[in-house]
């Protein structure tokens, strides 16, 4: 059974031949009921600081399970965000690549267009070289047959030379 301060002031004892005397035992017992109220006073304290802390240790455990989570998701987001920067890094690199690969293929297609276009150029040459080379041999054929011909044609070879001097129509 448990004892109130109350109950310990209001207490009785019978009375015994040579018992205690009673206002010493009234006096104890006081004492020990003042003891007793300021025990549960000082009880009655403790566990309401002990229901508080529990209450702040659980705010805190909250506080706590919320910044793991935070970090956590941190830790993932800037996961997903490195992995995503690097695809993408990679992405423009191989765009890059593909374009220098196709500015090196036209550059190699233009050069063999310029050389082509050179060759034909060079040909052309060549052919109007020997055309008038062979148009210079004729007339000087034709020179040399005049001067070697007849005396009375002189005037004739003249008139013949003074057209060769003069340009033709090609």
């Amino acid at each position: 059974m448990r004892y109130t301060p109350n109950d310990i002031r209001g207490a009785s004892f019978s009375r015994r031949w040579r018992g205690a005397d009673p206002a010493e035992l009234q006096v104890f017992l006081g004492g020990v009921a003042d003891q007793v109220e300021t025990l549960e006073r000082e009880l009655a304290a403790t566990q309401a600081r002990t229901l508080q802390l529990e209450r702040e240790l659980e705010r805190y455990r909250s506080l706590d399970q919320g910044l793991r989570d935070t970090l956590l998701e941190v830790k993932t987001t800037s996961e997903g965000a490195r992995e995503t920067a690097r695809k993408e890094a990679e992405l423009i690199l191989r765009e890059a690549e593909f374009r220098a690969e196709q500015a090196m293929a036209k550059g190699r297609e233009e050069q063999r267009a310029l050389r082509a276009d050179l060759e034909v150029l060079r040909e052309r040459r060549d052919s109007f070289a020997r055309r008038l080379r062979h148009l210079l041999e004729q007339q000087l054929e034709l020179l040399e047959l005049m001067s070697h011909d007849e005396p009375g044609a002189a005037g004739s070879a003249s008139a013949e030379e003074s057209r060769a001097g003069q340009p033709s129509d090609l």
